[in-house]
């Protein structure tokens, strides 16, 4: 795969927000040093802490795979530098990949946001620790881990 171009590069002080729930999706992101908080209901008087994204991460890319608002909050954790890759870029990397993969991706995104979202409304917390990968069928070929989920957005990722 060639190398996505980089048309941005942006740095984020501790704490400072980079996107926010229910915003339009307008670019992903590849932390390039530091780390980033993913929360759900950010804002909200019970935040919900999702995950943290570290350095040669992807994230920010499920709204522009489904066309769905950000489904939670990213916000730097430390100091951190980020590469902006916008939709249309996001889109060209897209278009390149294997025939299939983004209908399997928009399943897998599907899944995993009423996952996510289910899990914070019957918890009233983040997501437990003891919950183990994700899993799901996966018509003729039998059940897929979320892992297999990463590696299918890691192809994605600029070489």
């Amino acid at each position: 795969m060639r190398k996505a171009k980089v048309l941005d590069r942006r740095v984020y002080r501790e704490g400072q927000v980079i996107f926010r729930e229910g915003e339009q999706s307008w670019a992903a992101f590849m932390v390039e040093s530091g780390s980033v908080d993913i929360v759900k209901n950010a804002d909200g008087p019970s935040p919900k802490h999702l995950a943290t994204i570290a350095k040669g991460d992807l994230f920010g890319e499920m709204g522009l795979i489904d066309g769905s608002p950000r489904s939670a909050t990213a916000r730097a954790a430390e100091m951190t530098v980020l590469q902006v890759i916008n939709e249309k870029e996001f889109h060209r990397l897209l278009t390149t990949a294997e025939p299939g993969l983004v209908a399997l991706l928009k399943v897998l995104l599907r899944r995993l946001r009423a996952t996510n979202d289910a899990l914070v409304d019957q918890r009233g917390e983040g997501l437990p620790a003891e919950i183990g990968p994700c899993s799901t069928t996966i018509p003729g070929h039998g059940e897929r881990s979320a892992a297999f989920a990463s590696h299918a957005v890691s192809a994605l990722r600029p070489a």
